[in-house]
């Protein structure tokens, strides 16, 4: 019935819908920073205190309180380390990274439902810190997914679509929106933070399954709810030759006793993402490797 296509509980939220993806959109900012050339692995910024600007304060969840390398700032998911990153590039920089990613324009798929992202039109330094870390602007999941692709795939951005398409002419579509190099370090990032980090419940023994947790607080009559929440977990598998990318998205779940009362995406989204991986792989033909994959530099040391 087209009459009730909008409906609350009907609408295609894939790709008509737009949200808030919270700490997801870490893996986009960390991206941006390492493909800008100005910040490495090994780069390491201030998160002892939270950033004060102006009356606003930047704090993390689950603090550590000291100097963060980029790989602890993804894994612990840091808000003031990545607000530091996107700082580091300067605002100019971050607004041209989205631009390429798609995430200023709707997607254009086969289906007629497309959500327009909402994203500040104008910038303030703390604008910029809080949509680094996946607060202040929304997007269609599906583009979330496109652009994740693109993180992991060599660098690619290439158009969805829902037919049939050969390898040739995706590539053809396709265009370069980071480097080769940064995209073997995503995937080194995202496989570390399911092995140490907060993504650990997705992981899936042989299928080397990488990724991001985001946990965002809903905005309900245009302001942000403490009681409701929407989970995130961003995956591609497997890291090594990625393959398949898996986004799972929860609308306000609530803490249980297996979840010790937490609520936050790892300890719901990511193991619903490892457990549609153990059963989807199988059936994708995808073997798993049950020792570690040979090589040199930090992607060897991820799978």
């Amino acid at each position: 019935n087209p009459g009730q296509a909008l409906d609350q509980d009907r609408m295609n939220r894939a790709t008509g819908g737009v949200f808030e993806l919270g700490s997801v959109f870490k893996t986009f900012t960390t991206a941006m920073a390492l493909d800008s050339g100005q910040v490495t692995l090994e780069s390491s910024f201030d998160a002892r205190n939270p950033i004060r600007v102006g009356r606003f304060t930047i704090g993390d969840y689950h603090g550590e309180h000291r100097w963060l390398t980029v790989p602890e700032i993804f894994i612990h998911s840091s808000n003031i380390g990545t607000a530091h990153m996107a700082r580091k590039v300067g605002i100019p920089g971050h607004q041209a990274f989205l631009r390429k990613m798609g995430f200023y324009d709707r997607l254009v798929t086969e289906l007629p439902e497309s959500g327009a992202p909402v994203i500040p039109a104008k910038w303030a330094e703390v604008t910029q810190m809080t949509i680094s870390f996946g607060h202040g602007l929304q997007v269609e999941p599906m583009q979330a997914a496109v652009a994740g692709a693109a993180l992991v795939n060599g660098g690619r951005l290439i158009p969805p679509t829902f037919l049939t398409r050969t390898k040739a002419e995706a590539d053809t579509l396709g265009k370069q929106v980071v480097s080769q190099s940064t995209s073997e370090q995503m995937r080194y990032l995202m496989r570390l933070n399911v092995l140490e980090g907060s993504g650990k419940k997705a992981d899936v023994p042989g299928y080397s399954v990488g990724g991001k947790t985001g946990t965002a607080e809903k905005v309900v009559d245009g302001r942000y709810s403490s009681g409701k929440v929407l989970n995130t977990f961003l995956a591609a598998f497997p890291t090594n030759d990625p393959k398949y990318l898996v986004m799972v998205m929860l609308d306000e779940p609530k803490g249980t006793k297996e979840t010790y009362g937490y609520r936050t995406s790892g300890w719901n989204a990511a193991p619903a993402v490892g457990n549609i991986v153990r059963r989807i792989a199988p059936l994708l033909g995808i073997q798993p490797q049950l020792s570690p994959v040979g090589g040199t530099g930090p992607v060897a040391v991820s799978y």
